[in-house]
């Protein structure tokens, strides 16, 4: 083979190649707006909860479901704040027969979360695991800041800063 033929095998073997990366490029590209499309679509979804979540003077069953259930990863963010109240309460999280238009105390919120991400109480939780010593262990360990009443009701912002400060104890934890 001479180089003239050299070359012109080198050259083929080249444009074969660069042809390939080409496709691959497409294709990848494809995938990746295929992606993002479908996230944002999911996104939209817990996006628009959050928002309501938000707004709300007080916080209803299903968003307290939705929020509990899909932070601690016991149920998809792909499903509506009213099937997330059956897969809670099927996971043993939620409130037996509450409705889910029904107001969450606060109390009854502090008690779906340690239940939902594993946080062990003292002494008296152990003994009487309910909303009230629930309430008490998160003030206790500074999740819940200010008045800490497990009666009193939840607005759908305080919630969401109560949630937050869950995810940094559970962060924190490990």
């Amino acid at each position: 083979m001479d180089s003239r033929q050299r070359w012109y095998y080198i050259s083929r073997k080249s444009f074969t190649f660069l042809k390939e990366v080409r496709v691959a490029k497409r294709v990848m590209f494809l995938i990746f707006v295929l992606t993002m499309t479908g996230v944002s679509f999911l996104a939209a979804q817990s996006n628009e909860v959050l928002d309501v979540v938000l707004g709300q003077a007080a916080l209803s069953y299903a968003n307290a479901a939705y929020l509990v259930g899909t932070s601690s990863g016991h149920i998809p963010d792909t499903v509506t704040p009213e099937d997330a109240v059956a897969q809670v309460e099927q996971a043993g999280l939620g409130i037996k027969g509450r409705s889910p238009d029904a107001p969450v105390s606060l109390g009854e919120f502090s008690y779906m979360l340690t239940r939902a991400f594993g946080i062990r109480g003292g002494i008296m939780y152990t003994l009487l695991p309910g909303p009230r010593y629930a309430t008490r262990e998160l003030a206790y360990l500074d999740i819940i800041s200010g008045p800490a009443k497990p009666g009193m009701s939840l607005s759908g912002e305080r919630a969401m800063r109560i949630l937050e400060q869950v995810l940094h104890h559970r962060e924190a934890a490990k």
